[in-house]
């Protein structure tokens, strides 16, 4: 059985791949460029919420809350979580592409993201702040929860 905190950490990102495939899903369905818009940001918090997951994975087994027959498990999660992630990005963006008459996936990505100030930042944080995992620091102290 994971721990309590890592349940919390996996129901936070749970919730996360539930919001995106929805996303995908009828950003698909409608042929909808506006709402596969808001896939991409997602898919990065949902990046970022698994590298915490792995790293609050790690300090757990350093004050032994967590095994590392758990950690197989988990570590299974969450590489197919991120699979199914990077699936709706591939979606998202691909009905982004077609629209534009365009199909670089590779140049589409780097521009929205390099774009300051931009919808995608603004979607990207409200993501982060929606999806944000417990503070790091009931691990640091050898507690979780």
């Amino acid at each position: 059985e994971f721990s309590p905190m890592a349940k919390k950490e996996l129901a936070t990102l749970t919730d996360a791949i539930r919001e995106i495939t929805m996303i995908t899903t009828k950003a698909f369905a409608d042929n909808d460029s506006d709402l596969a818009a808001r896939v991409e940001p997602l898919e990065q918090v949902i990046d970022r919420i698994i590298t915490e997951i792995k790293s609050n994975h790690v300090l757990r087994l350093q004050h032994g809350s967590c095994t590392i027959q758990m950690g197989f498990v988990l570590s299974d999660i969450l590489t197919n979580y991120e699979r199914i992630s990077d699936h709706c990005s591939n979606i998202a963006v691909t009905i982004i592409e077609v629209e534009q008459n365009s199909f670089d996936t590779h140049e589409y990505l780097c521009r929205v993201k390099e774009e300051k100030n931009s919808a995608y930042s603004q979607m990207y944080q409200e993501y982060k702040s929606k999806y944000n995992l417990p503070e790091r620091n009931y691990i640091e102290n050898g507690k979780d929860d």
